[in-house]
């Protein structure tokens, strides 16, 4: 009888492959990063089809969401992410078309 191994990957879909194409200009950025307690959201955008941000652990289970309907230019945004586990974490800023852009957020303690 012959001994074998099988090797199986799981791959997370969480946007990084299918980032939407659109025609919004932005820059997203998180501060600190890493962060503790409060995390700050910079956003800055130039059409209104942006529509929020979504903040997801490693497994793929939606942490966090911060609407942004309506809001177009800068815009900051502080959240106390504090009651979340100490690990990695993917911000997605989503529009219309689907994911915009996506920031790695490492939370500590």
């Amino acid at each position: 009888m012959k001994k074998f191994t099988l090797v199986f990957m799981l791959l997370m879909g969480i946007g990084f492959a299918s980032l939407a194409q659109s025609d919004t200009a932005t820059t997203f950025h998180i501060s600190p990063n890493p962060v503790e307690n409060d995390v700050t959201l910079r956003i800055n955008y130039t059409n209104k089809d942006i529509k929020g941000v979504r903040i997801y652990d490693l497994i793929g289970k939606e942490v966090a969401y911060i609407d942004l309907t309506g809001k177009t230019g800068y815009t900051t945004v502080t959240i106390d992410i504090s009651s979340l586990r100490a690990g990695i974490y993917f911000c997605n800023l989503y529009s219309d078309k689907g994911i915009v852009e996506s920031r790695k957020m490492i939370k500590n303690k």
